[in-house]
């Protein structure tokens, strides 16, 4: 960024109608809640997870350079879009720097702890208004990738803010009214993700690092999530079979044909396997109901197919009693006359 636009920038929280609306808002409702009283704290436990949420949206327009968010009553909803209140961990270390390590003399800890915070924070933000992904915004490999992806316009933000640190800790040194420099750390904290919104803007990163819509998986990969969903189900089958539970088997085994999409498939593939165990007891048994089923839905030719495979596994193979008239009418019609005389046998 140039330095003209990083002045622009500076001034942005306080030039836009609808960001320096926002932050007067927030200012006045949070310094409520910071009363000592109940409805102080219950005003804070709700309007800290709504700001956060606003400052991410507020992130999230200015890199995709879409309308700026105003405050609204959905931002106050704890259930929503929790990969919004990631920004707590960094809070929560930050409070622990100033209210346990400095208080205890241990200020160079505490300094570098603010540091690192500061310099890595930003693209932290940035991934996660981004992907959305709280794990993704918190890995050291991804915010390194943004920060190089930034290149020296990402140096801007951390040098800016801490400025801008520096100028009101020499307000505090010098007296400053509390109600201006609690409004100059609401401005401080909107220009961290404005800031950060813009340098994204600037560099057309949204594109480059927004994770990929899910893709759909290949025609190559169902086969293979279904062939080993079948397998197991085939597994287990045996096992109740070889265990003497024949009819348990077959109950499973259909239980899952029902689930499928294609039910002819499934059955060709589950009476395939079958016919490799060491009895075919159970693939015939099941080519029965099977054989059923294709004369139900009329599927005459692949009827008598399964009926030849049946009768040439065993020859005292029978469909159900009550499909023996038909399946031998439908024999007769094609010419099958081996199968009718096996059949009347």
């Amino acid at each position: 960024m140039k330095p003209a636009d990083v002045v622009r920038e500076l001034a942005f929280p306080l030039t836009s109608a609808t960001v320096f609306l926002a932050m007067l808002f927030f200012w006045l409702v949070i310094g409520l809640g910071r009363t000592a009283s109940l409805f102080g704290i219950a005003l804070l436990v709700v309007t800290v997870p709504a700001y956060l949420r606003y400052l991410l949206y507020l992130l999230e327009a200015r890199a995709n350079g879409r309308q700026l968010p105003v405050p609204d009553i959905a931002m106050f909803n704890p259930a929503d879009n929790l990969w919004t209140f990631t920004p707590f961990i960094f809070v929560a270390l930050g409070m622990w720097a100033e209210l346990v390590l400095a208080p205890q003399g241990m200020t160079t800890p505490a300094l570098v702890l603010d540091l690192v915070l500061l310099a890595f924070v930003p693209a932290s933000l940035a991934i996660l208004a981004i992907t959305h992904s709280p794990s993704e915004s918190l890995n050291p490999a991804a915010i390194a990738r943004m920060i190089r992806a930034c290149g020296v316009g990402y140096v801007a933000i951390p040098v800016v803010l801490l400025a801008i640190r520096l100028i009101f800790e020499l307000l505090v040194q010098l007296g400053a009214p509390s109600a201006f420099l609690s409004l100059g750390t609401s401005y401080q904290t909107i220009l961290i993700f404005s800031l950060t919104g813009a340098v994204l803007r600037a560099n057309n990163l949204v594109v480059q690092v927004d994770i990929p819509e899910a893709q759909a998986p290949t025609a190559d990969e169902m086969a293979c999530d279904l062939d080993k969903e079948r397998r197991n189900v085939v597994t287990h089958a045996y096992g109740f079979v070889s265990r003497g539970n024949r009819d348990g088997g077959l109950a499973h085994i259909r239980s899952w044909i029902e689930k499928e999409a294609d039910v002819d498939g499934a059955c060709r593939w589950f009476f395939n396997e079958m016919l490799t165990w060491e009895s075919k007891d159970a693939a015939l048994l099941f080519a029965q109901t099977w054989l059923s089923h294709m004369l139900y839905h009329e599927q005459e030719a692949a009827a008598l197919k399964l009926l030849t495979q049946c009768l040439h596994e065993n020859a005292r193979f029978r469909p159900l009693a009550e499909d023996r008239d038909t399946i031998i009418e439908l024999a007769e019609r094609h010419g099958r006359d081996d199968i009718v005389r096996q059949l009347r046998s």
